[in-house]
């Protein structure tokens, strides 16, 4: 075991971007770290406040720069890596607060696992600080849960070595953190810190959500799939049987978007065509289910577009419906969502709807990304295939991975607003039978 030194700098780095009304408590944080053998290396492109509220600060362990001009988070961390005395160090965020065990535990953790990425239990905060939940990583965390949308990101911790080793953060990546740990899995462990080492603010200006969802998916998904490409022969298989659950999934799902459908249809009578509502998972669970129902669908209801040219499997996305137009929404809610949950009972289905609302990280990557894996370089693919699955990894495809779906291969298509060819040019990804 590499002792890595009781009283050698922990080194804590902080991109900062205007958030000038939370960095005092996250610095507060630092300063009431039980372990006081810290340094936090602050690199700051704020247009706000922040510089002066730094200035308050005359710990000779914090160390702020501030530089004019926005700078992408992985060149930040790799500046403030070649700064860092080390041996080990942590990124963490502007918005967040350490709690007082944070250097200490995970500096432990990493003497006893020098190779390994420290990743910790939290509690997740609101806008005001307040605790609203404790977020516990599984344990083991799933291998195919790693290399999909719904992976490990801050906070982590790990050594100098380690990220020597990795080649630091990319630049120009949203998923920054995501690609670092991604890599590191073919070097080292994980080792899990169960005890919560810090309190994670959601708010409407967090980088996360200011990006979008959408935007952070695909940035995850480029992180996954460079990784994938880059994983070493012989390393376990992150996607294997990633078909099969794919299919269970599509499998549940779309019987419980054929009964959703029916039921708001017959409410809204015979009118065509339909808008619908949102562009999520559960709003291609609807546009499927009008498709099997014989309803046409004009178009998506959205104030994002995700897909190419604001349009998603064929169909525009507006900001608003045309006037007059009828709109499907794709939740039911009170005593209608109560007597949707019956229906489904009785079929023998789940009562609640999260396979139609969540795209969960692991089914969609475990079946997109070996796909893309084989055409990495390709803007847009046919999709060999029928049925709710293919109609499924066309969504993948567009909302994800970003390309463009131009049909499916085959007699017909699964979803009328993409054609259906015999003999299509271009990439082609086959679903087998």
């Amino acid at each position: 075991m590499l002792y890595l030194g009781r009283f050698m700098t922990f080194s804590l780095l902080m991109p900062s971007y205007n958030q000038a009304r939370f960095i005092a408590e996250a610095v507060q944080s630092v300063l009431a770290q039980e372990d006081p053998d810290w340094e936090l290396l602050i690199l700051d492109n704020s247009t706000d406040g922040t510089p002066a509220v730094m200035a308050k600060f005359t710990d000779p362990r914090i160390r702020f720069e501030h530089v004019p001009g926005r700078m992408d988070v992985g060149t930040c961390l790799n500046r403030m890596l070649a700064q860092a005395k080390g041996p080990c160090f942590s990124y963490i965020h502007t918005d967040n607060r350490l709690l007082p065990c944070f250097v200490g535990d995970h500096r432990k953790a990493l003497e006893a696992h020098p190779r390994a990425v420290a990743v910790c239990d939290y509690w997740e905060i609101s806008e005001d600080g307040r605790r609203r939940k404790l977020r516990k990583r599984p344990d083991p965390f799933p291998l195919r849960r790693l290399f999909s949308t719904d992976s490990i990101g801050v906070p982590f911790a790990a050594t100098l070595d380690l990220a020597r080793e990795v080649g630091g953060f990319s630049s120009d990546d949203l998923a920054d953190d995501v690609l670092f740990v991604l890599q590191a899995d073919a070097l080292g462990s994980r080792v899990h810190l169960h005890k919560p080492q810090m309190e994670y603010r959601v708010h409407a200006t967090s980088r996360f959500l200011s990006s979008g969802l959408n935007r952070v998916q695909k940035a995850i998904h480029r992180s996954v799939l460079k990784a994938a490409l880059g994983r070493p022969a012989g390393a376990p298989d992150p996607f294997e049987g990633g078909l099969d659950k794919a299919r269970r999934h599509v499998a549940v799902a779309s019987r419980m978007a054929v009964i959703r459908c029916r039921s708001h249809l017959q409410h809204l009578g015979g009118v065509d065509p339909l808008w619908i509502s949102g562009t999520g998972p559960g709003s291609f669970w609807m546009a499927w289910a009008c498709a099997e129902l014989h309803r046409a669908v004009a178009g998506f209801v959205d104030t994002t577009a995700i897909g190419a040219e604001n349009r998603l499997l064929g169909l525009p996305i507006k900001d608003a419906p045309p006037h007059g137009a009828r709109v499907l929404y794709p939740r039911s809610k009170g005593r209608t969502g109560v007597v949707q949950a019956l229906r489904w009972i009785t079929k023998g289905l789940p009562p609640l709807d999260h396979k139609l609302k969540r795209l969960p990280g692991d089914v969609m990557s475990g079946l997109l990304v070996p796909f893309h894996l084989r055409t990495p370089e390709a803007t847009e693919v046919w999709i060999e295939g029928a049925g709710p699955l293919a109609a499924y990894l066309a969504y993948g495809a567009e909302s994800v991975a970003g390309l463009r779906v131009c049909g499916f291969i085959g007699d017909e298509s699964p979803l009328p607003s993409l054609a259906a060819e015999h003999d299509a040019k271009g990439p082609r990804w086959v679903l087998p039978d």
